[in-house]
């Protein structure tokens, strides 16, 4: 083969290796914009992540298509550079979690943006929505439970709802978004529980919710499904980079989204009610009592009444009392509490009346009633009192209070003689004024006497000038007293023994971290979540490595309540005193 085809090949090898290398970057020239997702193809309990990187462009920000079969969220945004054949190229890539709403296949529209004038459109995406496993849910990893009390109800009848998270696997950032209740009225039971229960032989740790609710329409209402988010731990073997991985451990997230079924129950109105109807729907009992069985003329006794059972406790009224024209009566103060630990919502009111009998005799309060609907026995019953006998004496005598005496009755003028002086005598000599030497205790009262005025004007103007800047900035005083205030929440984690309750140390500690940064920024803080945390930070110029830090640490939190990890509380306020220093030295207000 001769030179010159030896130079033919040559230059027909590189022109070839340059065609290669400049093929990528001439299909990247024409697409300024690309979408792309993690998984075409989830569960209805998972999360689509999509990107969108816009080439060429640092400022340029993405308009999504319309989703309404997904909730969106978004992650934030990341920039790539590099390097290729000396010259520099730099894309930015938006992030966004897409929640499905329904199962079914469903098409991500294309996403625009305007580069130079242009307009740019990504491809559209074709992804898929399945129901949740069809295996029995006691055979996952976690599952949500929501049940009733009944089915059928009549109005005003309690019902307790139930709604259950198990979990077998740790867990971070848990938050239930939606919980409705429309034609009812809703009254709490309790705080959310956590326990451990076993199924199918499978051991889980349990949170529970209970609501106690009221139907208010006839028909057939439906509790619509709740829905629960979370990011499920999954450990990782990374180094680990801080004193949070140290406590904690390294792990990644998964996103899962899990839904109750909905509930539908059938309202039925109330029989005719009989006259007096109390409005009392439940099981409820009614005592009287007298505080004195004999009192004499003149004295007063007590009578109470009181109204307790379980049911719609908040509607409790006064009974309706009968004709007391013996006595005179005189209302008091009533009270009452509502008890919301137990299975069900209960409680008592009581009533109490002052009366005072008008005249001495065997008297009595007659029997009093309460007539409640009772959804156990589908009719209304009455519950009544005794009558109350009392006794009542004539008095003793009458008081007398004779300061003066007649020495003379019958003549026209009358003598008195006083028996009795309240009011001391005039003092007319000039030496109650006259001047007496002062010792040095007189002198030192008087001048403090003297300056006392002056003293208190001054104190006066500063209060009134701190009480207007209070007035004038209402979130002063909770950013003033933020670190005070989460020092003293450290101080109640630390006097926790270890083992006592490790989940609940987690959860004093995760409040106390949220607490911090709502009281610091003047914000809601106990509902944060690290996400909005993240930003909240971030836009008051934090550095970004405290930032990531306090997401970090407020994911590990959530996952240890979560857990069957052992945290000694000492090891968290290890992790919280420098933490909330640095952040402390670094939120601009």
């Amino acid at each position: 083969m001769t030179s010159r085809h030896h130079k033919r090949i040559s230059v027909f090898l590189i022109l070839l290796a340059a065609s290669v290398v400049l093929l990528p970057v001439v299909a990247a020239a024409e697409e300024r914009i690309t979408a792309a997702v993690d998984r075409a193809e989830i569960s209805e309990e998972d999360q689509i992540l999509l990107q969108i990187t816009i080439e060429g462009s640092r400022g340029a920000e993405p308009t999504l298509p319309e989703l309404p079969d997904f909730d969106v969220f978004s992650r934030g945004q990341s920039t790539q550079m590099s390097f290729v054949n000396g010259r520099m190229s730099s894309s930015v890539s938006y992030s966004y979690s897409l929640v499905p709403r329904r199962t079914g296949t469903f098409q991500i529209g294309s996403a625009t943006v305007e580069l130079d004038g242009e307009v740019h459109s990504s491809s559209p995406i074709t992804v898929r929505v399945l129901a949740a496993s069809e295996q029995p849910a006691e055979s996952r990893d976690l599952f949500l439970s929501a049940k009733v009390s009944t089915l059928s109800a009549f109005v005003g009848q309690q019902i307790v709802y139930t709604w259950r998270f198990y979990r077998r696997v740790q867990i971070g950032n848990a938050r239930v978004d939606s919980m409705e209740f429309d034609g009812f009225t809703v009254e709490d039971l309790g705080e959310v529980r956590e326990f451990q229960t076993t199924v199918n032989g499978v051991q889980y740790m349990v949170s529970e919710i209970r609501r106690a609710l009221f139907p208010q329409e006839v028909g057939n209402l439906v509790i619509p499904p709740s829905r629960l988010s979370c990011e499920v731990l999954v450990r990782s073997p990374r180094r680990r980079r801080s004193l949070i991985d140290d406590v904690f451990g390294s792990a990644s997230r998964q996103t899962k989204v899990l839904r109750t079924k909905p509930i539908e129950i059938e309202v039925r109105p109330l029989p005719t009610a009989p006259p007096g109807f109390s409005g009392l729907v439940g099981d409820f009992t009614l005592e009287a009592g007298l505080s004195k069985q004999e009192i004499q003329v003149g004295e007063s006794v007590t009578l109470r009444l009181t109204v307790k059972g379980s049911g719609n406790v908040q509607m409790i009224g006064q009974p309706a009392l009968p004709a007391l024209d013996e006595f005179k009566v005189y209302d008091d103060k009533p009270d009452g509490a509502v008890e919301r630990s137990g299975a069900t919502l209960s409680g008592f009111r009581s009533y109490r009346k002052a009366l005072v009998p008008l005249e001495a005799g065997d008297l009595a309060v007659p029997p009093m009633s309460l007539t409640f609907f009772d959804p156990d026995a589908e009719s209304f019953r009455t519950a009544r009192t005794e009558e109350l006998p009392l006794v009542v004496r004539p008095a003793l005598g009458e008081e007398e209070l004779r300061l003066t005496e007649s020495v003379a009755p019958g003549t026209g003028k009358v003598a008195v003689r006083i028996l009795a002086d309240d009011i001391l005598p005039p003092y007319r000599g000039l030496d109650a004024v006259s001047r007496r030497s002062q010792s040095s205790l007189d002198r030192a009262l008087l001048l403090g006497g003297l300056l006392l005025p002056p003293l208190g004007f001054v104190g006066t103007l500063v209060a009134q000038r701190r009480r207007r800047r209070f007035a004038l900035d209402s979130g002063l005083r909770r950013r003033r007293d933020a670190l005070s205030r989460a020092r003293k929440c450290l101080k109640r984690i630390e006097s926790r023994s270890e083992g006592e309750d490790d989940a609940a140390a987690s959860r004093l500690a995760s409040r106390c971290l949220r607490e911090y940064v709502g009281d610091k920024l003047d914000v809601e803080g106990s509902a944060l979540t690290p996400t909005e945390t993240e930003e909240l930070l971030r836009s008051r110029g934090v550095d970004e490595e405290v930032v990531e830090e306090t997401c970090r640490l407020l994911d590990r939190l959530e996952a240890a309540q979560y857990s069957s990890e052992k945290i000694e509380p000492r090891r968290l306020t290890t992790v919280l005193t420098p933490l909330l220093k640095n952040l402390d030295r670094q939120i601009r207000v």
